[in-house]
């Protein structure tokens, strides 16, 4: 059983509640940072207190620049991950950031990349596997067979890690049971890490969140019982916030309970 957790917005996170509610154990999270100064200078802040907590990076770009890493994004962008060489990493593979969030203009975004030509997918791909021979990654995306993740730069390899949203907040209660039975079929021979969430808020300030800790409990209890038990979550910031929804991503037996 292996527990991750992404912390998108490292200045806003209580580390002090963070480190007394794991009681000595360590944490395992992946900041958001803009350089390896920006990530060495974060990390050096946090664990001067706190030294239970290890923290890794998770590079990201300006927003004018797409904030996450795909082919569309410039070269000389995809080439700044050569300094974070040697740590351990998390990449997020996706098409450039929209400018505005919505159920739907999520759906259009999301669409209308997978049919697009990223120029710069096999540059990304490449970068990515150069990487990983003295780099520990994390290749994060959506739920999408390899074949449409590799026209955004998604790499395989046998040295690289993977993680896969699954964010059951943001779908439709209607559409839930469809969704949750097609990640059942799409996770069944896949040795990964899955992303629950979304607990406080994401880049955009208004993505649809978890209305109570019941539902981040039947998701847990969801991939338990289809034997996935590397679980991330997102996110970290709002999470130190929320006494009640951290310990249950710690608990090691989440018994079925009424809503």
């Amino acid at each position: 059983m292996t527990r991750i957790y992404w912390c998108e917005f490292p200045s806003e996170c209580n580390w002090k509640n963070i480190s007394s509610w794991m009681k000595g154990e360590t944490l395992i999270t992946y900041i958001a940072c803009t350089s390896r100064e920006n990530y060495e200078k974060q990390k050096q802040e946090i664990q001067k207190d706190y030294k239970n907590i290890e923290v890794n990076a998770w590079p990201i770009l300006p927003k004018e620049k797409g904030y996450w890493f795909s082919g569309y994004t410039a070269k000389k962008n995809i080439d700044a991950l050569d300094q974070y060489r040697g740590l351990k990493i998390k990449l997020d593979i996706e098409p450039p950031i929209p400018k505005t969030y919505s159920f739907f203009t999520a759906l259009d975004w999301l669409f209308l990349n997978l049919f697009r030509t990223a120029p710069n997918k096999e540059y990304l791909q490449q970068k990515i596997n150069s990487l990983s021979k003295d780099t520990d990654i994390i290749l994060s995306s959506f739920p999408l067979p390899a074949f449409l993740l590799k026209q955004w730069g998604w790499a395989e390899n046998k040295k690289i890690k993977y993680n896969y949203m699954f964010y059951s907040s943001f779908i439709p209660k209607i559409l839930l049971p469809f969704y949750k039975m097609y990640y059942k079929n799409f996770c069944k021979n896949k040795n990964a890490f899955f992303a629950l969430g979304i607990i406080g808020h994401g880049i955009f300030n208004n993505e649809p969140r978890y209305k109570n800790v019941q539902e981040l409990k039947q998701d847990i209890r969801f991939f338990r019982k289809i034997k996935k038990d590397n679980l991330v979550f997102f996110e970290l910031s709002g999470l130190s916030k929320e006494k009640e929804y951290f310990l249950a991503t710690r608990e090691k037996d989440i018994r079925r309970e009424s809503s």
